[in-house]
């Protein structure tokens, strides 16, 4: 069933406003941006080139109530003060996903941009109602699976930014890939706790949300993301080495920054877009009821699961309040549109399981 977009009375900008998307050409972004234009606003986008800015125009079919603006840097001083002019709301979506191993490279500029965004807005003048930023489960913990303990409001990930700070180089090293994700949690610890500090310390006039997504799946426009790339590589026979977590759809994932971004009665939030825990042997089980003749690789019958619990009812409301969903999409029917995305971007091929004879 597809679900629309449906206005309330607790609309908190008026339709064909602008909402600026920052990084408008990632996954989870240009979903914002087209959420946004489906539910009858206006979107500017950034970029940091005018090559990109065309190619998501494109992707989102070129409507006339899109425009994009280049931001080269958005560590740069006053980055966002042009792209911010006239906007009723911001999304703040840009971020680093090169996975530096360096944290020089991700920290710094990771808080800077958040906030470039903040001085941006307090310039823009009384027209500029809310900023939502996108930050990550990540902020909050790292996966334990098998672990039980709760997610709230105040639950930081500070044994992030402890490992970041005392591993030596030789051991980074040795962490391979697991190191540059905990570079890329310390980074939103630091920008988000940055983004709250200025709220507390400058009081703005305009109202401050932040979301917290799990691993976001789902039928992607333009980057698959990671999520996709594991499912392509699963269709490949290989499974991979992320541990189990809570996952979100994408589209869902987008329309909750967008009611963070419009809802009136929404302030001050931590949203934690989370709809449940996964785990490859569960994707494998959702992506065999898409594909049953898929050749996939044969699961861990002990792979452990994300046992924790995670404060995300605020998301599934704002799906039902704005969209008049039941709640997330769930895993099942999630995977079996990641499939889809993935089939599509290889002409509907994938391996068959031999006949038994």
């Amino acid at each position: 069933m597809t679900h629309s977009f449906a206005p309330t009375k607790d609309l908190r900008i008026p339709r064909g406003s602008t909402i600026l998307v920052t990084g408008v050409s990632g996954m989870i972004a240009v979903h914002i941006a087209d959420e946004a234009l489906k539910a009858g606003f206006r979107v500017r986008g950034t970029v940091r080139s005018a090559a990109r800015g065309d190619e998501v125009a494109a992707l989102l079919g070129s409507p006339a109530a899109f425009e994009y603006a280049v931001v080269p840097d958005m560590a740069g001083d006053a980055a966002f003060h042009v792209a911010m002019r006239g906007a009723a709301a911001a999304v703040h979506c840009a971020s680093i996903h090169d996975f530096s191993a360096r944290p020089v490279d991700m920290v710094p500029p990771t808080v800077r941009g958040s906030l470039n965004v903040l001085d941006a807005a307090l310039a823009a003048g009384p027209d500029l109602r809310s900023v939502v930023f996108t930050s990550s489960t990540g902020a909050a913990a790292s996966p334990r699976p098998g672990v039980q303990f709760h997610v709230g409001r105040d639950t930081w990930n500070d044994a992030a930014l402890d490992l970041v700070r005392d591993t030596p180089p030789d051991r980074q090293a040795a962490m391979g890939f697991d190191w540059k994700m905990n570079v890329y949690r310390a980074a939103k610890v630091e920008a988000e706790r940055a983004v709250w500090h200025f709220v507390e310390r400058q009081k703005p006039p305009f109202d401050v949300n932040v979301v917290n997504p799990g691993m976001n799946f789902g039928g992607a426009k333009g980057s698959m993301g990671v999520s996709g790339a594991q499912v392509l590589g699963l269709l490949d026979g290989k499974i991979p080495p992320i541990p189990s977590l809570y996952m979100v759809d994408v589209v869902d994932d987008a329309r909750i920054h967008v009611a963070a971004a419009i809802d009136a009665t929404v302030k001050g939030q931590r949203i934690f877009a989370c709809d449940s825990p996964f785990n490859w042997r569960l994707v494998i089980e959702a992506m065999h009821k898409a594909l049953p003749d898929a050749q996939l690789p044969q699961p861990d019958p002990h792979e452990l699961l994300d046992i924790s619990t995670v404060d995300n009812a605020l998301g599934a409301e704002l799906l039902r309040k704005w969209w008049g969903q039941p709640g997330y999409k769930g895993l099942e029917q999630t995977v079996r549109e990641t499939v889809g995305m993935c089939l599509a971007r290889r002409n509907g091929e994938y391996k068959r399981r031999q006949p038994a004879q």
